[in-house]
């Protein structure tokens, strides 16, 4: 049924959990895993803590999933995770996008209520992968 079933993580607790939710449906379906880590095109931070930071993201789901026997290719890229998410879930040949509805940058919602993270706000990157992305997407809360 789900051959790829794309994650995209953020290290985020929320994102630990979407991931927690992909290697489940994985371990039933005998799916494979695609992580998805975006490196901001802006950081303050120099490249090389980003692109370590990223790495280890994705060695702790790939870890995880490893452990109960689901495959897992990491994908670490830079980009602008709002504008690019779709483009990168295409490129994974993903058949699911499991996705938390909000994440690490709590600062982009798309209801806002003075940056409390609440059951009724979902980030803009999850927003517009439901809106635009051509395979179901999973929204984890």
């Amino acid at each position: 049924m789900f051959d790829v079933i794309a994650v995209p993580i953020d290290g985020s607790e929320y994102g630990y959990k979407a991931a927690d939710v992909a290697i489940e449906i994985a371990q039933k379906f005998d799916s494979k895993i695609a992580a998805v880590h975006v490196l901001e095109e802006f950081s303050f931070s120099s490249y090389d803590d980003e692109e370590d930071s990223g790495d280890a993201i994705l060695a702790k789901v790939t870890r995880k999933a490893n452990d109960v026997g689901v495959d897992v290719t990491e994908h670490l890229l830079t980009a602008d995770p709002l504008r690019d998410m779709k483009f990168i879930i295409d490129q994974t040949c993903a058949d699911l996008v499991v996705i938390h509805a909000h994440g690490a940058n709590n600062n982009r919602f798309v209801s806002f209520e003075e940056n409390e993270v609440s059951d009724t706000q979902i980030g803009s990157v999850s927003e517009r992968l439901l809106r635009t992305c051509e395979v179901p997407v999973l929204l984890i809360k």
